[in-house]
């Protein structure tokens, strides 16, 4: 008797078509990974860990890695029940810099649904110079297996949640990872509510908020970047401003449920990002060093910023925008 088939699972990284001024191009700054059932049979308890490991090509090293997941969990994506013909999107983290490669680390769990046989699949994408290969197509590299090795003897260093660590980096010493795709929550009846945040439009469509968010100068010392030494560690702030240029008032929210501030429309609020970077362990230089290159903007941040809003009129649906940034102390772009 033949066994039964198995769930058609596969795996898609692009960059995003975008609309502007009613023209659409690829937006490379940031990719996004599909996961799709392309079978007639269900997946189910399907979870998707996302791995970035940054391969520096002058150093010949992994000088990064970057986790993305719940608050609670290690894993992007999670779903009760894959469905047949379906799919999954989730938004991450782009890498762009002539001497770095990203290598995008994917695998995802499962079950069969008839006999909840498991079954993991795992997969690499890899990016450079904003451009993506799959597995098979950077193995025509050179560097292919070099980088390869290097990822399976790398050992992450030890770290607490919202902590970077900065890494001997040519260009950008820092990475923030992007928001996940889901949220959920256990009621008190023991039941479970999961919300799948829709990415906010383009431009402004009337009955929504529509948020905008720009560094924003310190007024006491007129930097974008606070930055002291704590220790074995630097603190470091960098503020925004957030404006609803919507006609509907917008529900700030942290983790998709519940209410850290309200922006009205043509309001404008701020927002601190309160950061502690550590040195990596093959980093030798001294933190003030790390500071006075900020002054003088010889270092930046690559950062990616996260929100999370509902509509005052429609509660029930969450969005979320994601921003991208290059902070300097002085400037930002």
């Amino acid at each position: 008797m033949p066994a039964p088939p198995e769930p058609n699972i596969s795996y898609l990284m692009e960059y995003p078509i975008k609309v502007e001024n009613e023209k659409p191009y690829r937006n490379t700054r940031n990719p996004t990974i599909i996961i799709k059932n392309s079978g007639p049979i269900s997946a189910v308890s399907l979870s998707v860990i996302i791995d970035i490991y940054v391969y520096n090509i002058k150093e010949n090293k992994i000088v990064e890695l970057i986790k993305t997941g719940f608050k609670s969990f290690d894993h992007a994506i999670s779903v009760k029940e894959f469905e047949p013909f379906s799919d999954k999107v989730h938004s991450t983290i782009g890498i762009n810099s002539k001497d770095l490669i990203a290598v995008y680390s994917v695998s995802a769990s499962y079950y069969r649904k008839s006999d909840m046989k498991f079954f993991k699949k795992d997969e690499y994408f890899f990016t450079h110079n904003m451009t993506i290969y799959n597995d098979f197509e950077f193995r025509k590299d050179d560097k292919y297996q070099k980088i390869i090795d290097k990822i399976k003897s790398f050992t992450p260093p030890n770290s607490k949640d919202n902590i970077v660590k900065i890494t001997a980096v040519a260009e950008h010493s820092l990475f923030l990872e992007s928001g996940p795709s889901i949220f959920r929550r256990k009621n008190d009846d023991g039941s479970v509510t999961i919300l799948t945040p829709g990415n906010q439009s383009e431009s402004p469509i009337n009955g929504l908020p529509h948020l905008l968010v720009t560094p924003n100068r310190f007024k006491k010392s007129n930097k974008f970047i606070d930055a002291e030494i704590e220790g074995d560690h630097i603190n470091v702030k960098v503020k925004y401003e957030i404006k609803n240029i919507g006609d509907i008032t917008a529900i700030i929210t942290e983790d998709g449920f519940n209410t850290t501030v309200e922006i009205e429309p043509g309001q404008k609020k701020n927002y601190i990002n309160n950061l502690k970077i550590y040195r990596g362990p093959d980093n030798s230089k001294p933190l003030q060093e790390f500071i006075e290159s900020l002054d003088a903007e010889k270092e930046f941040f690559k950062s990616t910023l996260h929100i999370l809003y509902r509509s005052k009129k429609d509660e029930k649906k969450l969005f979320k925008l994601i921003t991208n940034n290059e902070l300097g102390k002085n400037s930002f772009k």
